[in-house]
């Protein structure tokens, strides 16, 4: 979503940059986080609950250049929405919804082979 007033701020944030030290995913492609590699990790109380996101590195950027603000787990939908309003209409915006997509979808193939081997 391109308007920011229709989320809802947490009353506590912080979000911090970590080097993984075991295998996470990242809450919006989806992919693994490997260890050793950076990711950013966002803290909120957000209506009386605590939680926390992890974000790739890729992803981390993606959110951070071309939105102003956007619900953690959603960047993907946030970003096409923002595609489909005229103002965020540009190649930056098409070519990062292609990739994100493109990671989601190979997150989702390996989620799904991973549990067939279960």
């Amino acid at each position: 979503m391109c308007d920011c007033d229709a989320y809802d701020r947490p009353a506590v944030f912080k979000e911090v940059t970590r080097r993984a030290r075991k295998r996470h995913r990242c809450g919006e492609c989806l992919g693994l986080i490997e260890p050793g590699a950076a990711y950013h990790e966002s803290r909120g109380l957000w209506d009386g609950q605590w939680s926390t996101h992890k974000t790739c590195g890729a992803c981390f950027v993606v959110a951070h250049t071309l939105l102003d603000c956007y619900a953690f787990g959603y960047l993907a939908e946030d970003l096409e929405q923002c595609w489909l309003d005229l103002r965020h209409r540009n190649s930056s915006t098409r070519i990062a919804l292609a990739g994100m997509k493109r990671r989601r979808r190979a997150a989702e193939r390996t989620l799904r082979m991973d549990s067939t081997d279960a």
